[in-house]
């Protein structure tokens, strides 16, 4: 019986829901990879465009590589060399405002956020931590 569950929550998670795809790579040659993803207990590359994203994953960039993500409403991060991102919390919803929210987390590293939908349909509900930060505004 605890087969089976553990079973069938492990194609629930497998199936979970993209919610981003990455667009843009810069490899770092030293590793010829981009990026490591936590999903769970399983690490996976990124090795170029076009990899999907998911709730609670956790990017992990090398020495020179850089990657460009684009959720589903639009928000474009910029993940940036020797960062730590993770994705605690993503649910968009453009019919009900009230079912939208964004919560990431910068354990280290640089990056750049062009917000989407989300930060205009529930902007108290649009979250990034981050330990040390720099902000720059630009209009």
């Amino acid at each position: 019986m605890k087969a089976l569950i553990l079973t069938l929550l492990f194609i629930s998670l497998s199936f979970a829901n993209d919610i981003g795809t990455v667009e843009k790579v810069v490899i770092d040659d030293s590793k010829n990879q981009v990026a490591l993803v936590q999903r769970g207990k399983d690490t996976l590359p990124i090795i170029g465009v076009g990899f999907k994203i998911k709730e609670n994953d956790i990017i992990k960039t090398f020495d020179t590589s850089k990657i460009k993500i684009r959720f589903l409403d639009n928000t474009i991060v910029y993940v940036g060399v020797k960062t730590i991102f993770e994705i605690s919390k993503y649910s968009y919803d453009k019919n009900n405002k009230e079912n939208n929210k964004v919560d990431f987390k910068i354990k280290k590293g640089s990056y750049k956020i062009k917000t989407g939908n989300i930060e205009k349909l529930a902007p108290k509900q649009f979250k990034i931590q981050t330990d040390n930060f720099i902000i720059g505004i630009n209009k």
